[in-house]
């Protein structure tokens, strides 16, 4: 009989603590595997109020990622075009001083032809760059040599010269990258290009009539041109490499607070869950001597 009025006298209580602990236990085992995996949950449910705000979140910083790394090859193209152009300035520059030698007859024809020669086919090959399988002034025909001295069209240049890009094999397609949301920029320079053209007739009408006078002036003139109309478009591209990297410090600078939002709603913040589990260890022990303290109780001792 004392013992079934022992359980009967300690049961709801025994009961209420074993519930107790066992929720307790539950808490702490929580708090131990956030600390252990760094996340506040291993599903979606334990963070059901923030999942689409997390989804949004990890959507919009994927989609700048790819933006960014876009743009950083289409900045790596310009900055390639953009030197590339600095040694056909220089190029150019050298031929201008050999043929204003020539006009003051300090140079020989035979001179002068195999430089015009040597200049041309030197431009040819910047002109035909190529950067990771891609050539850099060949429009979207990026897998074609944009420039080829043999085509049959290019003739030999005589006083008065003609404009002639029939060298060209490309197109006239502008290289396009997106670069923000809504924000596309056309870049890049072709080979037919205006400064290109008269930079290689200059060159091809000096190695064809290298003791004409009157060919030797024209190509001087059309040196000063050609140089005039790169340095502009090189200046034009370095605009655009600006305005790319300026893109891409915003992009980074919302991809920075992205991942910030995305660390608050998934990331365990370990020293809050430190002290939650070092809370629920000291309830826990408190509980287990309470409930203990109880099954020793004994009804049949107060009613004697």
């Amino acid at each position: 009989m004392p013992g079934i009025v022992t359980r009967i006298s300690t049961f709801t209580f025994s009961n209420r603590l074993n519930s107790e602990n066992l929720r307790i236990q539950r808490e702490a085992s929580n708090a131990q595997l956030q600390i252990a995996s760094g996340k506040k949950s291993r599903s979606f449910i334990g963070i059901s109020n923030d999942v689409q705000r997390l989804l949004n979140s990890k959507s919009d910083l994927a989609r700048i990622t790819t933006q960014n790394i876009v743009a950083a090859t289409a900045q790596s193209r310009i900055n390639q075009m953009f030197s590339t152009m600095g040694s056909m300035l220089d190029l150019a520059n050298n031929f201008s001083q050999t043929l204003a030698q020539n006009v003051s007859s300090l140079a020989s024809p035979t001179d002068l032809q195999v430089i015009a020669q040597n200049s041309e086919e030197a431009l040819a090959s910047l002109l035909n760059i190529n950067l990771g399988g891609r050539y850099l002034f060949a429009g979207s025909q990026v897998d074609i040599p944009p420039v080829d001295l043999t085509d049959p069209l290019y003739t030999p240049q005589v006083v008065p010269s003609v404009a002639n890009t029939s060298y060209y094999q490309g197109d006239n397609i502008a290289q396009n990258v997106t670069i923000a949301d809504g924000y596309n920029l056309d870049y890049g320079v072709t080979a037919d290009d205006i400064g290109f053209e008269r930079l290689l007739r200059a060159m091809n009408l000096a190695a064809n009539n290298p003791a004409d006078p009157a060919a030797i002036t024209e190509a001087l003139q059309l040196v000063s041109l050609a140089i005039d109309d790169i340095a502009t478009q090189r200046t034009d591209i370095s605009s655009k490499a600006t305005l790319i990297d300026a893109r891409v410090q915003n992009n980074q600078d919302e991809a920075a607070l992205l991942q910030d939002i995305i660390s608050t709603l998934e990331d365990t913040d370990l020293a809050e869950a430190s002290i939650r589990l070092t809370q629920y260890e000291t309830q826990l022990e408190a509980s287990y001597a309470t409930t203990a303290r109880i099954l020793r109780l004994n009804l049949h001792d107060f009613i004697n």
